[in-house]
């Protein structure tokens, strides 16, 4: 699948990327117009499906009439499809491949669909300054030690004995409430036949429970992996026109894989960790069982790892950076019901400034020592990483999420390139951890 897939982007797409100034990259995707009109012919027999015009029979309504009254409409469903399906998959895939390390997530400038039907997509790359990486595996590291509470181990034992029993219990090849399902979908003409072959977008989503209601849902529960069906629930978001209605495409999907939504995974904790022995477990679950002033032992380890690689490397953010981070905070604070309670503390603004320079910071040193690494990302990875979100206890391993805000709770689909970027991170945190507490 990966060959098909590769071939196809290298066929339909092109990256460019010009400097603008040090820390500003424009970054275009170009599609080929033979994708693009296969698109956009399925997207006219879209609004063809719904238009009734006196003295035609259904479905007979001609393009010119559709391209000439609903141009506008037509085109942002365009726009949305490459969007979701192609351009952000691809786009951050040659981020990674370059090894370009982002203060911010790719800005959409602009987007133009020629009359020969090439598109183009526009970004806005923020770039960060390379640092000159020291030798950090020689560091000296002294992990903040665990609280000596008896009670802790006794609440570790119970976790293990309890979570292992029930995840074993659990039907591993089957769709069910809470899991994250991995799929494929490709897009198909109105006689269900794929519009191209070698075209299928990926994606991950989570069954959950307060959306089992709704079509696509449904459809997955009970699905097992390699089992298809045919769906034009696929539910998207309209980016590029929010207040009007997505066509909705009719898609294949093909299971991929399942990733279990509940209980503890002790196999995919040992790999993601590198344990070996029933004393490791242990140590590392202790990580999350262990507090001192209400943080975890694991959060006092990231904090003093940081502390030491920053305190190493010492490097300025530039503000326009720090500016564009607090506005993604602060949306995504504006979510949470306590946000009117948080802006009115007198150093709101000021801690949100402080919280957004220590983040990027954060992100731009694990990426740079990712890329010196050669750090990749496969599969296994993307389950691992899931598998800590069915316990609440096992989310204080998760230091690096995606953009999207709560993933566990979307009722949209994933992409898996985002979703991939985040991972890597978090992957080379346990790495620097690892490397430096052997």
């Amino acid at each position: 699948m990966e060959g098909v897939k590769k071939n196809f982007f290298s066929n339909n797409f092109v990256f460019q990327s010009v400097p603008i100034t040090s820390h500003l990259c424009k970054a275009t995707i170009q599609v080929s117009n033979d994708f693009v009109k296969a698109v956009y012919k399925q997207t006219i027999e879209l609004y063809r499906k719904k238009t009734f015009l006196h003295g035609l029979k259904s479905n007979n309504v001609p393009a010119e009439y559709l391209e000439n009254n609903y141009k506008k409409e037509i085109e942002n469903n365009l726009k949305n499809f490459l969007f979701k399906h192609t351009v952000l998959n691809f786009l951050l895939k040659q981020i990674r491949n370059k090894k370009i390390i982002l203060t911010n997530y790719p800005r959409l400038a602009d987007v133009k669909i020629s009359a020969e039907k090439n598109a183009f997509f526009y970004f806005d790359l923020s770039i960060a300054d390379p640092i000159e990486l020291k030798e950090w595996k020689n560091f000296i590291f002294r992990a903040p030690k665990r609280k000596r509470y008896k009670d802790a181990d006794k609440q570790v034992d119970l976790f293990l004995k309890r979570e292992s029993s029930l995840f074993k219990k659990l039907d591993y090849n089957t769709v069910e409430e809470n899991d994250w399902v991995c799929f494929v979908a490709t897009l198909l003409d109105e006689n269900q036949k794929p519009i191209l072959p070698d075209f299928k977008s990926s994606f991950w989503i989570k069954v959950n429970n307060k959306y089992l209601t709704k079509p696509f849902f449904m459809q997955l529960i009970g699905k097992k992996i390699g089992d298809s069906f045919i769906t034009d629930d696929l539910p998207t978001q309209n980016d590029f026109s929010p207040d009007t209605e997505y066509e909705k495409y009719s898609f294949l999907i093909e299971i991929k894989m399942i990733t279990k939504g509940s209980f503890f995974s002790l196999e995919a904790f040992k790999t993601m960790f590198q344990l070996k022995s029933k004393a490791d477990i242990h140590k590392k679950l202790i990580e999350v069982f262990s507090y001192r002033n209400d943080i975890s032992q694991r959060k006092s380890i990231i904090e003093e790892l940081f502390h030491l690689l920053l305190s190493k490397h010492r490097f300025e953010i530039p503000k326009h950076f720090i500016i564009r981070r607090e506005e993604d905070i602060i949306l995504s604070l504006k979510k949470y019901p306590d946000y009117q309670v948080y802006k009115q503390q007198k150093d709101f603004l000021n801690q949100i400034e402080i919280l957004a320079e220590k983040v990027l910071k954060e992100e731009i040193i694990i990426d740079q020592i990712a890329y010196q690494e050669n750090l990749k990302i496969d599969h296994k990875d993307i389950q691992n990483y899931l598998y800590l979100f069915n316990n609440n206890r096992l989310k204080e391993f998760v230091y690096f999420k995606p953009f999207e805000d709560k993933i566990e709770e979307s009722e949209h689909p994933l992409n898996k390139s985002s979703l991939e970027q985040a991972i890597l991170r978090e992957k080379t945190l346990n790495y620097i951890i690892h490397e430096l507490t052997k």
